[in-house]
């Protein structure tokens, strides 16, 4: 049985299946010589990969030579871009695309200066001997730079296509050029088939195949003769290269379809020929490398062929590349209209260029310009009959309905199912359908859907890549740092002494204590009620408006108002005092009986001297209190009784007394009188020195009980013990006693100021403290459970604590002096924040107030009894 290659020697071809036989049309075109068209103004030279894979190497302003590169790149996929003609760059902006979307794409508009100034790097030819002793890499590394594509119409780059990761047996140069009225590749095998071959031998260099083949269609006779003289001029040997003459079939140059035709081979689905051993490229790829290496010039140029009926000139042109179609149109006499086709490629496998601006790329082999009789306007389409001719066409061996009906339903996953991919867009389906559906467009949308789609995954994965590169290079920064700090610890460790060791310990335990300290303040700060501190700074606040009112009522009253309007306003209030304010009273003793059992010992120790000298004990906090409420009552007492003196007075007096403003001398029985009331004031006034002092003990030891008690978060409640003391039969006894004592001073006080019996009323002060006593003790029994005599009996000691007190003010130097000091005891008591200091407060005023009454009281009676005298 031959083998492959022993076939191939002997000419033997395969059958492909499908295919079609349209009308050619090539006699249009290839009836003159390839030429060269007037050059345009301006050229546009698409730059796409700019950004992708390679940057611009100009900028607008430039000057430019031809053949210099408009783009730079290091990656191996890139592929340059030269300027077609020298000139200057006016422009880099988004223009139309050779596309049948017309979609913009980033453009470089070069204004030709007509001076066709070449660059300095293209040379004269080398020489077959030069380039033999050429490496393969300088040989990839000039056709890389040069910039050539595949020139049958896929594009793609060349200096990739010839370095194949498998080795390569059979080289097939494929001058087939089935698509009719495109004569291209024709002409150039005839004009320049000796270019070609050289382009051959050097691809024969890079791959060293087993076996060229040059194909070529049976419709192009003086191509093969003359690729056949060029072979046998060649240095190839004659055993391995050979021309191969195909019948005319569409697609037959299609490149699985050739290779196919060949050798009975087909490419798998999603291979490319390499894995076969075989590559294919075109003839005018061929020509093109053989410029770029032998001399260094870049693809800037390439065969057109303009034909079709609406054209003047048809026929075969060297058009630079980025030349606008519409230049074309105009040198080559376009005698169609507006609405005239104008198909860049071959009427097969081309497309209706919507923009004629567009200009000419590497691909473009043909522009097209049928007229009406040679392109039917295309037909409404029509329901599919399910003929199935398109699969009997097809090539490829798909199936086109299936894949209409799901590139229709956008259903593309499933047409890609049915090998989407493998369609080479021929056109043989929608050329034999009946119905006149185009099917090649629903195929090409499909699959652009499909890049698309594709494109999306692949830069989702990248994403992901990159995603997970950073985690994981975060996380091993944070282990080496990790690591870093824990060496670091462990040197400072070793370093450290035990000095040192015990310095960090202590450290640690005042931060723990701290930590712990912090814990119980905000716990106790938690636990503080805060409607305490509200409570208390409203009484605070009340306290002191309370004390502030009564001393500036006090010095109103003893500044202006006459003696008799103070002694009734002072009755008037005395008599006002309710039971509320008794009750009141009764609490603040209480309390201040508390305060004052928690003092020191100390202060019961200097509290004993104080009550041998004064007729009443020191006073406590208590009791301070209680005496305040006993000043106002003696004063009630005193008033009260003057009021009944002089009334009787008057009664028995047989001529009024007359008042004059000359001095009176007195009488004996007044001088008399005087002067027993001036021992009696002398006695007085070495009582109320004791009683001064008392009282200025006992306020020290009750501004210290406050301040302890201040001090304590205990509630100021009165213990039974102390309710039981306070309410026992000898406190009773002896607060009436003391109420009694009182009672007989204020008389005698009110006597003496009467002037009327004196003697009298000295006497009658011991007595009636003794019947007062007597009676006291007799009631005692009696009313000693009663609740109303325990009030009573609390009140009426807290009276004779107030006579000492008044007594030893009566007798003070400064009279003035009164006042300030009993402002001084409110403003004291209303600083506090408790209840208990807003009663002290007003108890206080009620003090200030009884004083003020008594001076004015004293300074009205003088006057009175030096009329008298």
């Amino acid at each position: 049985m031959l083998t492959l290659l022993e076939q191939i020697d002997k000419g033997t071809l395969w059958r492909i299946p499908g295919g079609i036989h349209p009308p050619e049309h090539k006699t249009l075109s290839n009836q003159s010589k390839i030429s060269r068209l007037p050059l345009a103004d301006h050229y546009l030279v698409p730059v796409p990969g700019v950004g992708e894979n390679c940057t611009l190497a100009v900028k607008v302003g430039d000057t430019v030579a031809k053949g210099q590169p408009l783009t730079l790149g290091e990656g191996f996929r890139h592929l340059p871009v030269h300027a077609p003609v020298s000139g200057k760059v006016v422009a880099i902006e988004e223009r139309a695309s050779n596309h049948a979307s017309a979609l913009p794409v980033l453009t470089c508009v070069i204004e030709n200066d007509h001076q066709e100034q070449w660059i300095e790097s293209v040379h004269v030819p080398l020489s077959l001997e030069q380039v033999a002793e050429m490496d393969n890499d300088a040989i990839i590394r000039r056709i890389q730079s040069a910039g050539i594509a595949g020139l049958g119409g896929a594009a793609f780059p060349t200096h990739i296509k010839l370095k194949p990761v498998s080795e390569i047996e059979l080289l097939i140069i494929n001058g087939v050029e089935c698509e009719p009225y495109i004569t291209s590749d024709d002409k150039l095998m005839q004009e320049s088939s000796d270019e070609i071959v050289r382009g051959i031998e050097i691809v024969h260099q890079l791959l060293s195949p087993k076996r060229i083949i040059v194909a070529i269609e049976d419709n192009k006779p003086e191509a093969i003769e003359q690729m056949g003289h060029a072979l046998n001029r060649s240095q190839l040997p004659s055993h391995c290269a050979r021309v191969s003459k195909i019948p005319t079939l569409y697609p037959s140059g299609g490149e699985k379809q050739l290779i196919q035709i060949l050798t009975g081979q087909e490419v798998p689905s999603g291979a490319i020929p390499a894995n076969l051993g075989i590559l294919v490229q075109n003839v005018g790829t061929a020509y093109s490398i053989a410029q770029a290496v032998y001399r260094n010039m870049p693809l800037i140029e390439r065969v057109v062929t303009l034909t079709g009926q609406n054209i003047a000139k048809p026929g075969n042109y060297w058009v630079p590349i980025g030349t606008p179609v519409e230049h074309l149109l105009e040198v080559g006499q376009f005698r169609g209209d507006a609405n005239a086709p104008v198909i860049i490629g071959g009427p097969m496998m081309g497309y209706m260029l919507p923009n004629v601006a567009a200009p000419i790329t590497k691909g473009t082999n043909c522009v097209l310009m049928p007229s009406e009789q040679e392109v039917a306007p295309p037909s409404p389409e029509q329901p599919c009959i399910r003929c199935g001719e398109c699969a009997q066409a097809c090539p490829a061996q798909l199936l086109p309905q299936q894949l209409f009906w799901h590139a229709k339903a956008q259903e593309y996953d499933k047409a890609a199912s049915y090998n989407l991919r493998d369609c080479i867009e021929c056109g043989c389906c929608s050329y034999v359908c009946p119905s006149d559906i185009p099917l090649v467009e629903y195929y090409r949308v499909a699959k652009s859907a499909l890049r698309q789609e594709a494109e999306e995954k692949k830069q989702a994965e990248l994403a992901k890549q990159r995603f997970d590169s950073r985690t994981l290079r975060l996380e091993q920064e944070k282990q080496a740092r990790e690591e870093k700090a824990k060496q670091a610890a462990e040197r400072r460790k070793a370093q450290m002494t035990g000095s040192d060791k015990d310095a960090v310990a202590a450290a640690m335990a005042r931060i723990q204590a701290k930590k712990a300290a912090e814990a119980q303040a905000s716990a106790g700060a938690t636990t503080e009620q805060p409607q305490d501190k509200v409570a208390a700074a409203i009484a605070r606040a009340k306290a002191k408006k309370a004390a502030q009112k009564a001393s500036s009522e006090t010095e109103t009253e003893t500044s202006e108002q006459p003696a008799s309007q103070v002694m009734g306003a002072d009755n008037s209030e005395s008599a006002a005092m309710s039971q509320k304010d008794k009750v009141a009273a009764a609490i603040a003793r209480a309390k201040a009986k508390k305060a004052a059992q928690d003092t020191s010992d100390t202060t019961e120790t200097s509290q004993a001297p104080a009550q041998q000298g004064a007729e009443t004990a020191p006073l406590s906090q208590k009791e301070k209190v209680a005496a305040a409420i006993a000043r106002a009552k003696a004063k009630k007492a005193a008033q009260a009784g003057s009021n009944e003196q002089q009334t009787a007075t008057v009664e028995h007096s047989d001529e009024p007394i007359e008042r004059s403003d000359e001095p009176v001398e007195p009488s004996e029985n007044q001088s008399a009188s005087t002067d027993n009331v001036e021992g009696t004031e002398k006695a007085d006034a070495a009582a109320a020195k004791k009683a001064k002092i008392a009282a200025a003990i006992a306020k020290a030891k009750a501004k210290k009980a406050q301040q302890e008690a201040e001090a304590s978060d205990e509630p100021d409640v009165m213990t039974p013990a102390e309710d039981i003391e306070a309410n026992s039969p000898e406190a009773i006894k002896k607060a009436k006693i003391a109420a009694a004592v009182a009672k007989a001073k204020a008389k005698k006080a009110l006597q003496a100021g009467s002037g009327d019996e004196p003697k009298a009323e000295v006497v009658t002060d011991k007595e009636t403290a003794k019947a007062a006593t007597l009676q006291a003790e007799a009631n005692d029994d009696a009313e000693a459970n009663s609740p109303e005599a325990i009030k009573k009996t609390k009140i009426a000691a807290a009276v004779a604590k107030a006579k000492a007190k008044k007594a030893a003010q009566a007798s003070a130097s400064d009279e003035q002096l009164a006042p300030s000091e009993s402002q001084t005891d409110i403003e004291d008591f209303a600083d506090t924040s408790s209840p208990e200091a807003i009663k002290k407060a007003k108890i206080a005023a009620a003090v200030a107030k009884a004083k003020a009454k008594k001076q004015a009281k004293a300074q009205a009676e003088t006057p009175n009894n030096e009329h008298k005298d």
